[in-house]
């Protein structure tokens, strides 16, 4: 399924020019792109995820029982 806007589909772009495989998670007032760092990224492709990142309204990354994923939420609605 396509991305609903365009935001969405420019920060998986991005992310996949980057080498990463990212999941997409659509909620109503969200959309959740999470990928996992299965192995180190090259040493050019952090600024590129880092700055595609850095476009989502809130962006993080978390450690697991899968392994280190980085995440980002793109809202439909602003907060106050």
């Amino acid at each position: 399924m396509p991305p609903r806007d365009a935001r969405t589909a420019d920060l998986i772009a991005r992310l996949v020019a980057a080498g990463l495989a990212p999941d997409v998670k659509e909620y109503a007032d969200r959309t959740r792109v999470e990928a996992h760092l299965s192995g180190p990224l090259s040493e050019e492709a952090w600024p590129d995820v880092f700055a595609a990142l850095e476009d989502a309204d809130e962006f993080g990354s978390s450690d697991g029982g899968t392994g280190r994923r980085i995440w980002a939420v793109i809202r439909r609605t602003q907060l106050p």
